[in-house]
């Protein structure tokens, strides 16, 4: 015979104040219902914005200490509005799906009194997690843009630190002036490096929000390993969708076929990693570059990175400026040079740049193993079109055209 859930109430202490058993059977508000047998919290917007925060802190306790950390739970999010006081900080979360329903949405909103000095940044903090999906939910900040374009730093969405296995997908994130989402390498982490692996952020919406980050919040801490951007539409993206890296072991990203429609900075913002396929975006409306992959300054010391790029089948439409690959020297000097980097069958209409850069330009250092090719250009302003450093070896470069002529050469050639 099935077990009948179990249901947990908020207790209301006052001071010196004991409740019975049977009082609290018969509160009307409830922390979450648990239904064991079949593996679920189900959960529900509280009387007030302090009892649904403290609610939501409960049932990811509960979910946190589980004896069955190998079974799959889900988080079962009821429709509503969520109105929350302060950070959810939920560490070593293992094994759990947060479900909402997209057509009867669960609604996370910093409420009006969340302040980021004293409350914490984020609405959902996950630390050391494994095996995390989040679907079907909403997320809301507090940064209109209105007055000012100006990033608004304390004001972040939700984040996953040192996580293993980290799904977002068919979520829509909204008015944050910092990261809607953050996937990074804790600066609690013990150890140096990256340490955030395996993730998948897919078929999501984002609007009027500056960025989402891999950025890490020191400098002996990396950002994330294998992890998957895919199928997500961006609008009013005041800053950009931003891979970057302190140190080294920072690889292996697909960034596939994402729409970005208005933006006041760049698309997608490269710094300091390897092993990247940028393929099949659509990137318009944008006051500067649609691609800036270059090297990040604030890295605690030098190591390689750039290696292994392909950059393909991108449309690129009204945009500042194109797509540019730079290598900058770090602070003490070094200057790196990467390996294998492709930019092929890329369409870009409408850069309006008036000045000497180039559509697409590789500056600031060489490249061994450069291929440039099926490339095609209409509308540039400053008729610059490609650009790349002559002392890169290995340049397969042709089959490129301008205005539906022919640009540079057609036949397949590689300098040495």
């Amino acid at each position: 015979m099935p077990q009948k859930p179990i249901y947990h109430y908020p207790v209301r202490l006052g001071a010196a104040c004991a409740i019975s058993v049977m009082a609290l059977s018969a509160a009307p508000a409830f922390a979450y219902q648990l239904d064991a047998p079949n593996r679920t919290l189900n959960v529900a917007p509280g009387a007030s914005p302090n009892e649904t925060t403290n609610d939501l802190k409960g049932a990811f306790n509960y979910l946190v200490n589980r004896s069955d950390k190998a079974n799959q739970w889900t988080v079962k999010f009821a429709p509503g509005n969520y109105y929350i006081v302060s950070q959810i900080p939920i560490r070593n979360l293992e094994n759990t799906v947060l479900q909402g329903d997209p057509n009867k949405p669960a609604k996370l909103i910093k409420d009006k009194t969340f302040n980021s000095a004293t409350a914490g940044e984020y609405l959902l903090n996950f630390q050391f997690g494994k095996k995390l999906s989040m679907n079907g939910l909403q997320f809301y900040g507090q940064t209109s843009f209105a007055a000012s374009l100006a990033p608004v730093w304390p004001d972040q969405g939700v984040y996953f630190g040192s996580c293993n296995g980290v799904t977002v997908q068919k979520n829509s994130f909204y008015n944050f002036g910092n990261a809607a989402l953050r996937v990074t390498t804790t600066e609690r982490d013990p150890v140096p490096g990256v340490n955030s692996f395996n993730t998948v952020v897919a078929n999501n919406l984002f609007n009027n929000i500056y960025q989402i980050s891999t950025t890490p919040n020191d400098e002996i801490h990396g950002g994330s390993t294998n992890y998957v951007l895919q199928n997500n539409v961006f609008y009013n993206l005041r800053g950009s969708i931003k891979f970057a890296s302190r140190t080294a072991g920072a690889k292996n990203v697909k960034i596939l076929n994402n729409k970005v429609n208005g933006g006041d900075h760049y698309a997608f913002e490269i710094n300091n990693y390897d092993d990247m396929e940028i393929r099949g975006n659509s990137l318009q409306n944008l006051k500067e570059f649609a691609i800036n992959i270059y090297n990040n300054p604030r890295a605690s010391q030098s190591f390689n990175w750039g290696n292994n790029f392909i950059i393909a089948d991108n449309l690129i439409n009204t945009v500042g400026r194109g797509i540019r690959f730079s290598t900058e020297p770090y602070a003490d000097g070094t200057l790196v040079t990467p390996s294998n980097v492709t930019f092929t069958n890329n369409s870009l209409d409408k850069v309006t740049d008036t000045s000497g850069l180039p559509a697409i330009a590789q500056v600031n250092g060489t490249i061994k193993g450069l291929t440039i090719t099926s490339n095609k250009f209409n509308n540039i302003t400053n008729k610059k079109y490609i650009g790349y450093n002559a002392a890169s070896s290995n340049v397969t470069y042709f089959n490129n055209q301008a205005n539906g002529q022919p640009y540079g050469p057609q036949q397949s050639t590689t300098s040495n």
